[in-house]
């Protein structure tokens, strides 16, 4: 297992104009071994010389790459196969609850994209988002039933249809390939509940667990988070702390794991942001 950082662990960099090629370089700095470009990092916009360039900047910093994207169109996920392929990747990590089609034409599309799969080597990961239940996502990866078509396990997404990280990784985890790592609070708050990011060990995810679920399976395991802003979103305290739950996050994954990356690991900055620890509900 390789242990990484998706774009969306720098949402608001990405929000405020950094280039990706600057995103590979922090991560590789924070001791990422994998780095997932999604939807975020404006990757699906770029050509084929633009792809191959920053294949070029990962292998020179030692960095697997990943893509993602959204839509289970069928000329959606071909688009990201083949990025994925001109990345040098083979994991292509994909939200497939986006265009409102229903469970049955996904598996259509999915054993329709199944030729370009194997001619690249390219994995298709279905990634369990917010319309989806993850039994609605297993039945669709088990109805496609190849090995290039898996699961990217998220264990807080499906928070949404009122679902918690133990059902989903209960469901989900033994067709992971790759998986995100994330923590949140949630709340009371009056008649409703709130949900907020959190560094991750902070928060509610069961993180030892969690990883014992997940390691012994997939081949990447990449964090993101859902951090407000501080000061906006492109304030200077905003970044700051961005870069700060990455880098921690990297460390603490390691620690927990028992693993140890490529650099025997860039430590991790002094001093956590401040966040309060989760109560009771």
């Amino acid at each position: 297992m390789k242990i990484g950082l998706t774009s969306f662990a720098f949402r608001w960099a990405f929000q405020a104009g950094m280039p990706v090629a600057d995103f590979l370089h922090l991560a590789a700095d924070a001791g990422a071994e994998v780095a997932q470009l999604c939807e975020n990092s404006g990757v699906d916009g770029l050509d084929e010389a633009g792809l191959k360039t920053l294949a070029r900047i990962a292998h020179r910093l030692d960095l697997v790459l990943e893509s993602g994207g959204r839509g289970a169109e069928l000329a959606q996920m071909q688009a990201g196969v083949r990025r994925t392929a001109c990345l040098d990747g083979i994991i292509y990590r994909c939200v497939i609850d986006t265009d409102g089609l229903a469970p049955e034409a996904v598996v259509a599309n999915l054993r329709a994209l199944l030729p370009l799969l194997r001619d690249s080597g390219v994995i298709f990961c279905a990634e369990n988002h917010l319309r989806f239940t993850p039994q609605t996502v297993r039945r669709i990866v088990c109805a496609v039933d190849d090995p290039a078509v898996g699961v990217c396990l998220d264990p807080l997404n499906s928070i949404a249809q009122w679902i918690g990280p133990e059902e989903t990784i209960r469901e989900l985890a033994p067709l992971a390939r790759t998986a995100h790592i994330k923590d949140a609070c949630i709340r009371r708050t009056g008649s409703g509940f709130a949900i907020t990011g959190t560094p991750l060990g902070e928060g509610q995810l069961d993180l030892a667990a969690y990883l014992a679920a997940v390691a012994p399976r997939v081949e990447s395991l990449s964090f993101e988070s859902w951090m407000d802003p501080v000061d906006g979103e492109s304030g200077e305290s905003t970044l700051t702390q961005e870069h700060l739950w990455a880098r921690n996050a990297l460390t603490l994954i390691r620690k927990l794991s028992g693993h140890q990356s490529k650099n025997e690991i860039a430590p991790a900055l002094s001093g956590r942001a401040a966040s309060a620890k989760c109560g009771g509900s």
